[in-house]
């Protein structure tokens, strides 16, 4: 069991990675998956990620807060700062 589910933490990654104050979107995004969405994807601190791409560039993302609370979305070069409250949607056009 281990090796699956290290496998589906590691796609997670790929698309996701988070600590405590930031959250990266599309870090380390395979030329394979070039056009792509994803919904559901768990970040530290609480909030819930959804995303489209196409040519490898990210083109919207909504962040959903289960929690309430503040991070800061990295993509590339670009940044956002968020703060929602708990139950709070927001979405962002990049």
């Amino acid at each position: 069991m281990d090796g699956n589910f290290g496998g589906t933490a590691a796609v997670a990654e790929i698309l996701v990675q988070s600590n405590i104050n930031e959250i990266r979107l599309l870090p380390a995004l395979p030329d394979a998956w070039e056009n792509g969405s994803i919904t559901g994807i768990c970040a530290r601190g609480g909030f819930v990620i959804s995303m489209e791409w196409s040519g490898k560039i990210l083109k919207k993302a909504t962040v959903f807060s289960k929690n309430g609370g503040n991070t800061t979305l990295f993509n590339g070069d670009k940044t956002k700062k968020v703060t929602l409250k708990k139950g709070q949607k927001i979405e962002l056009i990049w």
